[in-house]
């Protein structure tokens, strides 16, 4: 499998966090200070190990990244929103999957080393510019801010996580 040129790019800005003894990958740790088209979302799911898997002892490192399975352009009223926020009359509506792989210490004598993997789905929307073209190219991408697990019991998961859509316009 070959990796495009944006895509080795975006991995080479992707961080590793320790937070209580488990890791984290997948973060981006990019600057960016000019976007002009953005929603930060947030995503909480609950998954379970598979049932050939041990329990878990101990979640050790996770790591998360994202697909973008389909975005389209959507036609909404233009003013106000109740959140206070100017809708322009066309909104982007992005879906795709958010890809977790979990390793973590099973609760066995041996301490053996596991990994499960879980997609979950997500859809979300950026408010698109008043002047917006509806012949312009638009490149969505959706990055991963931070991320977080907690583990519930010895078969499931708590998992949240903090997206950044972003829409690059060009004419």
């Amino acid at each position: 499998m070959s990796l495009n040129l944006i895509e080795i790019v975006r991995r080479m800005n992707m961080a590793s966090v320790v937070r209580g003894l488990i890791e984290y990958n997948g973060i981006d740790n990019c600057i960016r200070s000019r976007m002009k088209n953005f929603k930060q979302v947030n995503f909480e799911s609950t998954f379970c190990v598979p049932c050939q898997k041990p329990d878990i002892e101990q979640i050790i490192k996770v790591s998360a990244d994202t697909k973008i399975l389909k975005y389209e352009i959507v036609k909404t009223p233009v003013g106000l929103s109740l959140e206070g926020q100017k809708v322009t009359g066309y909104k982007l509506l992005v879906s795709g999957d958010i890809n977790y792989k979990i390793q973590y210490v099973a609760d066995e004598t041996t301490q053996s080393v596991h990994t499960f993997h879980e997609s979950i789905p997500f859809c979300g929307y950026i408010v698109l510019p008043k002047k917006f073209n509806k012949d312009s190219y638009i490149n969505p991408s959706a990055l991963v801010e931070d991320i977080s697990v907690e583990q519930m019991d010895e078969r499931c998961v708590y998992g949240n996580i903090n997206l950044l859509l972003i829409a690059d316009i060009s004419c």
